[in-house]
């Protein structure tokens, strides 16, 4: 019994370890951070984001869903403390989209997704601009 006592004890230490990665993934999850002069300023998570006051977007653009929701870029900004904002970088999976602060309006949200994801959209915004599954708002890149 003594020789299996380091088999077992390797076993153990996978099987926490196994555990403790599971309990890690159903913790809630940043989705935004807003960073400014690679400095954190705010890490936004879905509930977070939308306890910030929620716009419905008509986009008729969209070859889905031709209404979008979710909080402007604005608000999110104002949220995590970006004063100085003079433009604003959108990082996500699609090629990332820089937009000048001044010419944001309600009309600018991050949308929620199917997917649990956040999209950037609008009304005034080309399709080839919209950018899928945002994860950053980089301030005066």
């Amino acid at each position: 019994m003594r020789g299996n006592t380091g088999v077992v004890r390797k076993f153990a230490v996978f099987a926490v370890s196994a555990v403790l990665v599971g309990c890690g993934a159903s913790e809630v999850e940043v989705q935004l951070v807003v960073e400014e002069n690679h400095r954190v300023l705010d890490r936004f998570t879905f509930p977070q984001l939308q306890q910030l006051p929620q716009l419905e977007v008509a986009t008729p653009q969209s070859h889905g869903a031709q209404v979008q929701t979710g909080p402007s870029v604005r608000s999110i900004l104002d949220a995590a403390g970006a004063t100085d904002a003079i433009r604003v970088r959108v990082q996500g999976r699609d090629p990332a989209q820089t937009l000048a602060v001044a010419g944001l309006d309600d009309q600018t949200i991050l949308a929620f997704t199917k997917r649990q994801t956040l999209k950037l959209t609008g009304a005034k915004l080309g399709r080839d601009q919209w950018v899928r599954d945002v994860t950053d708002l980089v301030v005066n890149p």
